[in-house]
């Protein structure tokens, strides 16, 4: 049985989406390298406008991938073993992000990446830490933006965890679960603060797996020592409330506290963070509990 495979960036599509047919069919656990391109950039350097390209097709994924086994009712574990990067841009476009009223034109600059460094200019040199942007699986019905807003079964989450060894579980929403993968960034700061990274093309390998019957309402991300409980909701009071029930049912349920003990642990240690710029996304990050 075959499980390792090859997803070229050719195979791609531009929403999550259970009535686009899948690019493979895999049978886990296995291990699925996704490709992917960086067209939209290059059109924009070469002259091309937003309106000419689509705004909506700034996220192509790759994918969608089949997985048997998969049902809703269970969540698709994706551990992320590598992500590499080939080429990267910065673009800064108006009206977009924090500082999209600072200019008033399009700017746009491929950055050369040079043995772990990524060159913004002579005085400006940082490292690249690569990562996966948006990661979803397709909704019951109907289609979901790899743009914005996230959804509950993913998307254009953002989060630097997903980067080389953390891994993300996503609640499966149909048969099959139909991941699919892109938007890699070779360096991003926490929160995507100016709504777009140093946006990359390259590659992504994942193991996947199936948690039968793990019930979750919204994503959950493992990486280090850490569980990261994340939220997306319309507003950030709701997120924060949605991100600390999980963590509270995670520590009751999943690890066995007292609603007491679960509390004090809480006020000690558990940290809140924000996920990307697409909807209100926070995460509730658990550290382990050292017994």
């Amino acid at each position: 049985m075959k499980e390792n495979y090859f997803v070229p960036k050719e195979q791609h599509a531009f929403a999550l989406d259970p009535n686009i047919s899948p690019v493979l069919e895999v049978t886990p656990p296995c291990t699925v390298t996704f490709e992917t391109g960086d067209m939209s950039y290059a059109r924009l350097a070469q002259g091309e406008t937003i309106e000419d390209i689509g705004f909506q097709n700034f996220n192509g994924v790759t994918g969608p991938v089949f997985v048997h086994g998969a049902e809703p009712g269970d969540a698709l574990c994706v551990e992320v073993l590598e992500v590499t990067v080939r080429s990267a841009w910065s673009a800064w476009l108006p009206g977009l992000g924090r500082w999209g009223n600072k200019t008033d034109r399009l700017q746009i600059r491929q950055i050369p990446l040079e043995g772990e460094g990524a060159i913004i200019s002579e005085r400006v040199k940082v490292p690249i830490e690569p990562m996966i942007g948006c990661i979803g699986l397709a909704p019951a019905s109907g289609s979901s933006s790899t743009v914005t807003p996230a959804y509950p079964w993913g998307g254009n989450l953002d989060l630097r965890e997903l980067g080389s060894g953390g891994a993300i579980y996503l609640p499966v929403q149909a048969p099959g679960a139909l991941l699919s993968v892109g938007d890699l960034h070779a360096a991003m700061g926490t929160a995507e603060p100016t709504a777009v990274s140093l946006e990359a093309a390259g590659q992504a390998t994942v193991r996947i797996t199936v948690e039968k019957n793990l019930s979750l309402k919204f994503p959950r991300v493992r990486t280090g020592n850490e569980t990261i409980c994340v939220a997306v909701a319309d507003s950030f009071p709701d997120a924060r409330q949605l991100a600390m029930d999980q963590a509270y049912d995670f520590l009751i349920e999943e690890i066995g506290l007292s609603p007491f003990d679960a509390y004090a642990y809480a006020s000690a240690r558990v940290s809140l963070r924000f996920g990307g710029p697409a909807s209100a996304i926070v995460l509730a990050v658990v550290p382990d509990i050292d017994m």
